[in-house]
């Protein structure tokens, strides 16, 4: 109770002034969520330009639909758009948008914006390879030592790769496709990635025979929804952990992950 009686003293217009209202009464109110392309999670709708920002109502996915149920009953419009990472990221940072969609959480991140209690995916964190060179990886980061290693600029592959990180020939790619490309052409050895991410880009370049995934993961990730460091971010960490824990309890969190084929953590 005392944790409500804060949130409604500094959310001002935010959810305070919502709260007398009955849910028709209600003004909508927009809200900026950002992200980047994730499978599944936040993509593109068919037919959408797969790059750059996208309107309202042209992107889809787990991530979507969750916030979807969460917001408008609230009285919120969510507006959905799509950037490159590191601009996504840093848009949270800047307070060009409310809520962030999908960053693993970790203790550099925790300094720049704050996480949702629940997570609400779990990522296999693998490398990839040219068919017949999966043995490449025998889930021992110190005989790669002597290969050349691809890695996503801006994305987080846990603490096992980042101890090893000093210790490998580490190419950064601006992107998954730049990498499997490079991978494919024989400028990369391994790439590192995730399964979910890597199998509709895979699919798209025609690589499905070309390049394989090896086993096993080197990382198993949870991602989130993320928030400013600023008091508002805080309300709008509290509106979605409150919405989060109602789709738990009533079946509908689990239903929307099978939907999309996304594994939900427990």
């Amino acid at each position: 109770m005392r944790r409500r009686h804060l949130l409604q003293l500094s959310a001002g217009p935010l959810l305070a002034s919502l709260g007398g209202m009955a849910r028709s009464e209600r003004p909508s109110r927009p809200v900026l969520v950002a992200g980047t392309v994730f499978a599944r999670l936040f993509e593109p709708v068919p037919g959408a330009p797969p790059s750059g920002a996208q309107s309202s109502g042209r992107v889809q996915g787990l991530a979507v639909d969750l916030l979807d149920a969460i917001l408008v009953p609230a009285g919120f419009t969510p507006s959905y758009d799509i950037y490159p990472w590191l601009r996504a990221q840093a848009m949270l940072e800047q307070g060009a948008t409310q809520i962030l969609v999908g960053p693993y959480r970790t203790r550099e991140r925790e300094t720049r914006m704050r996480f949702s209690r629940q997570p609400f995916y779990e990522d296999a964190m693998v490398f990839y390879a040219r068919a017949g060179s999966q043995d490449l990886w025998r889930d021992d980061f110190a005989a790669l030592r002597s290969l050349q290693i691809g890695a996503v600029q801006g994305w987080v592959y846990g603490d096992r790769f980042e101890l090893a990180r000093r210790q490998l020939n580490l190419t950064q790619v601006r992107d998954l496709a730049t990498a499997l490309r490079m991978l494919q052409l024989g400028r990369l050895d391994l790439i590192a990635a995730n399964q979910r991410n890597s199998e509709p880009v895979l699919q798209e370049l025609g690589l499905t025979e070309a390049v394989v995934m090896c086993q096993p993961p080197f990382a198993r990730l949870r991602g989130h929804f993320a928030f400013s460091l600023e008091a508002s971010g805080g309300e709008w960490q509290w509106l979605v952990d409150t919405g989060m824990q109602r789709l738990r309890a009533s079946g509908e969190l689990a239903r929307l992950s099978a939907r999309w084929g996304v594994p939900l953590p427990e």
